[in-house]
């Protein structure tokens, strides 16, 4: 059978899940296609509410590709869903008969609102469900009763089956496909089309990270875990906790099997420079296993790589086997600086030791490049004092960081997806949940204030004045809200020049494809 998986995906196309899919189908004898829509939010991030479409053209395209496939399926997180309607629709009215299904976290979260646009959703892990629904297509039999699938019949009847065990032994579980062989994207310049993805072609696309002497290089982006060991209020992550209730829900692959992928995919594209590891918490496991991938990462893979912590996760001795390894690069959640709302997020952990974190990272500051902090702004039931404790915060950091502040956004699958509705902030989930930017926070004088930390050579005591409760009551009301809104989008523009002056004295500036690049990796130069 040919399955043709679909994934709405931003400009870096990292799509491990649907990679995984391909990996497994193609393992048990089913051809794959993969098929990448653009589906970036980033260049409309100063327009919430909009409707991302695509081109006619690319729709027509992606119409003809699915002719000859049996079996096609949408996977896409809730920022996605727009695209994801549109690409289902077309597929539709093309091919009434044709079987879709509907997975990834969006449609785990929501399979009653699913089930409204398709007849088959995957709730939950996807590679032994999607198998055999796969082979009871190809089989011609009734998949009804496929586990981790939510069905609508023919009668309108609704059949919810109940969960497989998660897959345990990640080890058991192939590579990601990254092999290219009928993979299809978008053509970058005008998105008016798709295009065979050729490595040549794509090496142009995946993103580039300067090493630790500034080097830029390609990027492979992978994850040795699955899940998260925390169940943060703001991330679905503590869905999927309860949906997998009574099981181990953070896994881990060993170092060999993560070394094996590694080795393979730089035998197919030796241009790769680095490795960016996407897990939620790549030192969610006891120093012990950090030093041994230490170890086995120096004797066997020798590439410099970049990883995520959590403060709650963190320690010198993980951190120093680490850089040891090559790490050149770390981003730490902070989120907020204030107790009240720690508890309120559920992270589990102290003031106390978030400043030990960052002072570890700024401790071996000369080995990576400047880290990404975390923080989480238009929090509507956070007071401007608990804000305050946050700018507080992020003021007594040691220098040099780059914040990285977001909007929450009460996602379906998080806590807050029904409070915010019953407590009234969210009317239109549309178009202030599914349509809504994280990359931007709303107009504000404290969200400003915030975006003033990102000028490295601006003195904090700066901010910190500007922070003085009289200007904090003349200044933070609503209707100087879209003034301060202009200003951020004045401060983006004044940043991108400093950046572009800032590559052009380091002699870097012609190794940048793109204004988005740019800002990515100057943020990181020392």
């Amino acid at each position: 059978m040919r399955v043709a998986l679909i994934n709405p995906t931003p400009i870096d196309h990292y799509s491990p899940c649907i990679r995984t899919l391909a990996a497994y189908l193609k393992q048990h004898g089913h051809e794959v296609r993969l098929v990448f829509l653009p589906a970036d939010n980033y260049t409309t991030r100063f327009q919430p509410g909009f409707i991302k479409q695509m081109k006619q053209t690319l729709v027509e395209d992606l119409v003809e590709l699915m002719a000859d496939c049996d079996l096609v399926g949408v996977s896409f997180l809730t920022a996605q869903f727009d695209v994801a309607v549109q690409a289902t629709r077309a597929i539709q009215k093309a091919y009434p008969d044709k079987a879709i299904c509907w997975g990834g976290f969006h449609p785990t979260t929501m399979p009653q609102q699913a089930l409204e646009f398709v007849d088959m959703v995957c709730v939950g892990e996807g590679e032994e469900a999607l198998l055999e629904l796969a082979d009871t297509l190809e089989a011609g039999e009734d998949p009804t009763a496929i586990q981790n699938f939510w069905f609508k019949t023919a009668d309108g009847r609704v059949v919810s089956n109940p969960h497989r065990p998660l897959i345990q032994d990640l080890d058991t579980m192939p590579f990601q496909d990254f092999t290219l062989e009928d993979d299809w994207t978008w053509e970058p310049k005008t998105a008016a089309k798709l295009v065979k993805i050729e490595w040549d072609f794509f090496k142009h696309i995946v993103p580039t990270y300067p090493d630790r002497n500034g080097d830029l290089r390609i990027s492979y982006k992978t994850m040795i875990t699955r899940g998260c060991p925390h169940k943060c209020s703001y991330c679905g992550v503590a869905f999927n906790h309860q949906l997998y209730e009574g099981q181990k829900y953070l896994r881990r692959r060993s170092v060999e099997h993560l070394v094996g992928e590694i080795k393979q995919v730089i035998r197919k594209f030796p241009e790769i420079g680095i490795i960016h590891f996407q897990d939620d918490v790549f030192f969610s496991t006891s120093t012990e296993e950090i030093e041994k991938f230490g170890e086995v990462w120096k004797r066997e893979v020798g590439l410099p790589f970049r990883a995520q912590c959590s403060p709650a996760t963190i320690n010198e001795a993980k951190y120093k086997a680490l850089i040891d390894a090559g790490l050149c690069f770390t981003e730490l959640g902070i989120q907020t600086g204030s107790s009240e709302t720690m508890r309120m997020y559920k992270r589990g952990m102290t003031n106390e030791q978030l400043l030990k974190a960052v002072n570890i990272i700024s401790k071996y500051r000369d080995h990576i490049q400047v880290p990404d902090y975390h923080m989480i702004l238009d929090n509507p039931w956070e007071s401007t004092e608990d804000m305050m404790k946050g700018l507080r915060l992020i003021c007594t950091l040691p220098p040099p960081y780059n914040l990285l502040p977001s909007s929450l956004i009460a996602y379906p699958g998080t806590e807050f997806f029904y409070k915010a509705m019953e407590d009234g902030f969210v009317t239109d989930e549309y178009n202030q949940v599914y349509r809504a930017s994280f990359h931007v926070p709303k107009g504000s004088y404290l969200n400003f204030l915030f975006f003033l930390t990102l000028f490295n050579n601006l003195p904090k005591e700066v901010v910190l004045w500007l922070a003085n409760e009289r200007f904090v009551r003349r200044l933070n009301q609503r209707r100087y809200d879209r003034m301060w809104g202009r200003m951020y989008q004045a401060g983006e523009v004044a940043r991108k020049a400093q950046r572009f002056a800032d590559f052009a004295t380091k002699g870097k500036l012609l190794e940048i494809t793109s204004l988005r690049e740019l800002k990515r990796v100057a943020n990181q130069m020392k």
